[in-house]
């Protein structure tokens, strides 16, 4: 479904992107990164914060619908912007936002920060998946290239 439901069911399913972020914590060594959480007005928010300074956070946004966030300033609206069917479930959707995180963790993310907006790219599998977001106003331009959390391998 491509909104899902504030209700009965919303503790539910923000359970189940608390558990999507407590398993890319988990297969993480100790202290490679934190995981802040917090609510407010516009829904629940989870942040992976990497120690390494070169490396970029990722996180959740659940409001009943998905965003996953990465870096200076990508976001992907889900499932529109993955590739996914536009009326994937919250398990696919999910499982599409886990398979993000490895790869943000992996360090395969890369921004370009232009005068009004930033291009940040992910890369799955090979594959490259792009998003724009505007009126990120920067004067210099510059492209950011993170690294890995950590170099341990955490395929799927």
């Amino acid at each position: 479904m491509s909104e899902l439901k504030l209700g009965v069911d919303s503790r539910d399913e923000e359970e189940q992107v608390a558990q999507v972020m407590h398993t890319l914590l988990g297969r993480l060594p100790s202290g490679a990164a934190t995981l802040e959480v917090k609510r407010n007005s516009s829904g629940l928010i989870l942040y992976l914060k990497p120690a390494n300074e070169r490396s970029a956070g990722f996180g959740i946004h659940y409001d009943g619908c998905v965003d996953i966030f990465f870096g200076k300033g990508t976001t992907f609206e889900l499932p529109y912007e993955s590739g996914l069917a536009k009326d994937a479930d919250l398990e696919a959707t999910l499982a599409w936002a886990k398979v993000v995180g490895l790869a943000v963790i992996a360090g395969n993310c890369r921004e370009y920060a232009g005068f009004l907006g930033i291009r940040g790219t992910v890369e799955i599998d090979g594959k490259p998946y792009v998003v724009t977001s505007f009126f990120h106003f920067r004067l210099f331009p510059k492209t950011f290239h993170y690294a890995p959390y950590c170099p341990v391998n955490l395929s799927v």
